[in-house]
């Protein structure tokens, strides 16, 4: 049996798959009906900060972006987290992802724009997953700027120390695996 943070790591994670399916549905009509893969994976840290390699995700350059959630205005001055949301993309599938949630056209060797675009995916995904713990009586998270990154983030993030455990939940769009979003989140207090 799972221990109390686990059990509530994995409530989490069931709103964080409801909320990115709903986004992905509304907004950009993908078909997500086939249920999203979800692996158990370990936190790996140094220092303090959460390692995230974004090439362990589709073997091939990837993009992704990072939103950290907090529980209030202090804790995220201080940078203090309760959890944080990574998404990753294939740098060649995100231009086509955000051209069919319609957004502008990107171009794949503009670093920049990459960065930014995923990013925008995430702060999408963070939002619709922020209202959807908020609708479960917990407390309405303020979400960090997101951080973007191509293939690693070497000075790892920040999370909350505290967490040992994190989810990945594999999406496949179109019969592939397209996105992938983790997940790690500890004790968000009730409304």
């Amino acid at each position: 049996m799972p221990d109390t943070s686990s059990a509530r790591l994995y409530e989490f994670v069931d709103l964080l798959s409801k909320a990115a399916r709903e986004m992905l549905q509304v907004k950009g009509n993908f078909d997500v009906s086939r249920k999203p893969v979800i692996v158990d994976k370990e936190v790996v840290s140094f220092h303090g900060r959460m390692r995230i390699d974004g090439l362990e995700k589709f073997n091939r350059r990837t993009v992704f972006s990072v939103v950290k959630f907090y529980t209030d205005a202090a804790h995220m001055e201080r940078d203090r987290p309760v959890g944080a949301l990574t998404v990753f993309v294939e740098t060649e599938h995100l231009p086509k992802l955000l051209w069919s949630l319609e957004y502008p056209r990107i171009d794949e060797d503009d670093d920049e724009a990459m960065l930014d675009g995923c990013g925008t995916l995430t702060n999408l995904i963070a939002g619709y997953y922020v209202k959807e713990i908020f609708d479960q009586g917990y407390v309405h998270l303020q979400m960090s700027h997101f951080e973007s990154y191509i293939n690693t983030a070497v000075n790892g993030i920040a999370f909350s120390v505290d967490q040992t455990k994190k989810c990945e939940i594999s999406f496949i769009i179109q019969g592939q695996k397209r996105i992938v979003v983790e997940l790690t989140m500890s004790n968000v207090p009730r409304a």
